[in-house]
């Protein structure tokens, strides 16, 4: 069976360090957006109350949760902003653009998504859908929201008064509102990606890198029209 490389080796194991950061900010950041989540703190922070001597369990795990949010949130920044930069000067090529810009193409994606998940049919997309490439820009505009408001806010706690008591409740209401939304998308982002008919793209972004020219050709057939006009997949489709 013949292959196309799908994702690069960076794409992957970019992909890979932003999921864990991204699912570490989030659980991190639970405590402090709800009482309801404080369990969680307490839980972590028991163990290490024990150790410490001081029967301070839900403080202390509210310090290794917000320690781990802090170096999460700058992980996540630092390994974002390198990738982007790899990025832009390919920025053109990238496959989260539409193929076409229109009402009528919006409609006909969420058709074509409708044959690809709930019937379980070929559909005619290029390398992502409509649903994922629009939750790939959402990802990165929530993701940025996220940094940004979170680097104000450690800002803020290391420097008193540095933001009148208005703008910094919009802040922390940007910042909480970016993390509802980063956690819903990331939960349906991943719910989508293990349904078995992501199960080759799955794959190649975890595992291979690779996916079959056959499943391209039926799943991904913008993609596979690109790739043949860019000759890449020239030399497969004259051996068969």
């Amino acid at each position: 069976m013949k292959t196309i490389k799908a994702y690069h080796p960076l794409i992957m194991t970019t992909h890979k360090f932003i999921l864990i950061q991204t699912i570490t900010l989030i659980i991190t950041g639970l405590p402090f957006f709800s009482k309801t989540f404080s369990f969680l703190a307490y839980y972590v922070g028991y163990p290490a109350s024990i150790v410490l001597k001081n029967n301070e369990a839900l403080v202390t795990g509210l310090m290794i949760f917000r320690t781990l949010h802090w170096v999460s949130g700058f992980l996540l920044a630092i390994t974002s902003l390198i990738f982007a930069i790899v990025m832009l000067r390919r920025l053109k090529e990238l496959s989260i653009w539409p193929e076409k810009w229109s009402v009528e193409a919006i409609i006909d994606g969420i058709k074509q998504m409708k044959l690809h998940y709930i019937e379980n049919k070929p559909a005619k997309f290029g390398k992502y859908n409509m649903g994922q490439k629009a939750s790939a820009w959402a990802m990165y505009f929530f993701v940025t929201a996220l940094i940004v408001t979170g680097f104000i806010l450690v800002y803020k706690s290391a420097n008193a008064g540095a933001l009148s008591l208005r703008d910094a409740e919009f802040i922390g209401t940007l910042h909480s509102f970016s993390f509802i939304m980063l956690g819903i998308i990331l939960i349906i982002h991943v719910i989508f990606a293990l349904l078995p008919s992501n199960l080759p793209a799955f794959k190649a972004m975890f595992q291979t890198g690779e996916m079959s020219i056959d499943h391209v050709k039926e799943h991904h057939i913008y993609w596979y029209e690109r790739l043949k006009k860019q000759k890449i997949i020239k030399d497969e489709i004259e051996e068969k």
